[in-house]
């Protein structure tokens, strides 16, 4: 079998690469892989002093992978979902189900198939932060990253099948999945009292400076119940960590032993998966049987779940625009629940607060965690939210069938990510002003400046927003050959170049459209300073004047934009 996987995998790669290299005769692909090489090339081979990677016995290098793989842990565990991370394509399915393999050995092949593209990541990752630079050690940390991404991708592969097995199999998946249940929660409640213990230590020496405050964080992580919680993820880092081969030598045995749990456990999960799923199915047809021969069943057979209801009521009379909103702000809240909502916010502000026990520092950390996710949305949410015309589009031939005007589904289609994430966006910053409002220290401005500066970023990060929306969803207009339109994404270095030029085009298009709004509300600010507005308050009428001349820009744009829509043709439309 192994053979096999090889040969597929070599044949795969070939075959992509020829259709790679056939599809470069297009102009829009061959000068994306001219842009994404150069970004390649400045981002590993260029020229420039070695920097490296920290080293095992560099406290810094040791407490950033730590801190980031708990992070990546933890996102999963909360936020991860239950759909298998085994997906077969239709020639898989085909060939490899009906062929005498066992479930282990199907479920083998697909580790081994995606253990090439794990391989890649990590010679690039090393590439990068070897400044280019190849070397025995650079090999050895190729292969230590290798294992930490292989060691992630089993831990993501056991969580969805958890996930999977409770979700989908009642009672059944909890009493098998009982020992996993009671080790996780353990582990979480030990982990939140080895915080609350070694936190107060931490702030103290951080308070006398960073060196003496990071040999503390780092002794903590190593002593107690924290040391012995965070012992997989310390012996998975230190791996791509080691400075030499010996200290790779010493490391390797621990970081394997954790590879191998992760590997058994998702082939025990996965077993223990299909049988469950057979003694479901045993019960019902025991139940159905019973029920043929008039005898009363001791259990009902559970009817299977509706779909969630639509919180989002839509009006039956009103404007176009208003029904697409509707349509995209759906689609985009469809999966997640009031649940995932209050979760999130008691992560984010009981974290800070219980960790502190509640003093001013947890409130300014809650503050700056805020400020820092309010930010995160403002800048990449208008690339990932993309329920507007970059999904709609693939349905142009529908869209034009409407008795509306191209104006009107342009501007529902932008106003849909607009409302979504500016809600996100002003959420955070009333928290962040909410969470600073009680704490009067001697570098913060008085309680009425915060409260203006407050209300000016409310305007103008609306104002940035609808800029943002307003030129991904005009590059779908004007350039649709050029972006990925619908649900799936084009990969490869030639995407990455595209993306390139489309983010320096909209970078340029937004300083472009805030010079107007920027000069206006700085005179807008000046003549009210000069007129003796009290505090900081000019600043706000300022923020707000400049914000209104945005605005007015982009009603024009979905105005000239909408005239595009209304001549685009549907055989002009292509993925990119």
């Amino acid at each position: 079998m192994i053979g096999a996987a090889v040969y597929l995998i070599r044949r795969s790669l070939v075959n992509a690469t020829r259709r790679r290299v056939a599809r470069l005769r297009q102009p829009k692909y061959l000068i994306g892989f001219v842009v994404g090489s150069l970004y390649l090339y400045w981002l590993v081979l260029r020229p420039r002093a070695p920097t490296g990677v920290p080293t095992g016995g560099a406290v810094g290098g040791e407490l950033l992978g730590v801190g980031l793989l708990a992070v990546l842990v933890g996102l999963n565990w909360l936020f991860g979902s239950a759909e298998t991370p085994f997906s077969f394509s239709l020639a898989e399915t085909q060939y490899l189900f009906p062929a005498p393999l066992t479930r282990r050995q199907v479920i083998d092949f697909k580790l081994l198939r995606s253990q090439l593209p794990l391989l890649l990541s990590a010679v690039v990752t090393a590439l990068i932060f070897s400044s280019g630079h190849v070397s025995a050690l650079r090999a050895l940390r190729v292969i230590g990253l290798w294992v930490v991404y292989a060691t992630l991708q089993l831990h993501y592969a056991g969580t969805a099948l958890l996930r999977a097995s409770l979700t989908q199999h009642g009672v059944t998946g909890w009493r098998r999945q009982l020992g996993t249940l009671v080790a996780l929660g353990s582990v979480v409640l030990l982990g939140w009292w080895g915080v609350r213990q070694a936190v107060p230590g931490v702030v103290a020496a951080f308070q006398r400076g960073a060196t003496p405050g990071s040999a503390a964080l780092a002794s903590a992580l190593h002593a107690g119940v924290l040391g012995v919680l965070l012992w997989p993820l310390r012996a998975v880092v230190a791996l791509p960590l080691a400075d030499g081969a010996a200290a790779f030598a010493r490391q390797a045995p621990a970081a394997l032993v954790v590879l191998a749990a992760h590997y058994l456990w998702v082939v025990r999960s996965t077993l223990g998966f299909e049988e469950a799923a057979v003694e479901h199915a045993v019960k019902v047809a025991r139940k159905l049987e019973a029920m043929r021969q008039g005898r009363s069943p001791y259990r009902a057979i559970r009817a299977p779940r509706a779909p969630g209801r639509i919180r989002l009521r839509l009006a039956p009379t009103g404007a176009p625009s208003r029904a697409i909103v509707w349509k995209n702000a759906v689609g985009a809240t469809r999966d997640l629940s009031p649940w995932t909502f209050l979760l999130i916010a008691g992560l984010a502000i009981g974290g800070p607060l219980g960790l502190t026990g509640g003093s001013i520092i947890g409130w300014d950390i809650l503050a700056v965690i805020l400020l820092v996710l309010g930010s995160v949305a403002l800048l990449f949410g208008p690339l990932t939210v993309r329920f507007d015309l970059r999904r709609d589009l693939e349905m142009l031939d529908v869209l034009r069938g409407y008795p509306v005007r191209g104006r009107q589904i342009v501007g529902g289609e932008v106003a849909a990510p607009v409302t979504l994430i500016g809600l996100v966006v002003w959420t955070c910053l009333a928290g962040g002003f909410a969470a600073s409002a009680g704490h009067h220290g001697p570098g913060l401005p008085p309680l009425a400046d915060r409260l203006a500066i407050f209300l000016a970023l409310l305007p103008a990060t609306a104002a940035v927003l609808l800029v943002l929306v307003l030129v991904q969803n005009a590059v779908v207009l004007l350039f649709p050959a050029w972006v990925s339109i619908g649900r799936d994404r084009a990969v490869g270095l030639e995407a990455t170049g595209q993306r390139i030029l489309l983010m320096a085009g909209g970078m340029v298009a937004l300083a472009l459209a805030l010079v107007p709004g920027a000069i206006i509300g700085a005179l807008t600010a000046l003549a009210a300073e000069l007129v003796g507005l009290p505090g900081l308050w000019w600043v706000t009428l300022g923020a707000a004047a400049g914000s209104g001349v945005v605005v007015f820009e982009g009603l024009l744009a979905v105005h000239l934009l909408g005239g595009v829509f209304d001549r685009l043709e549907p055989a002009a439309t292509g993925v990119g």
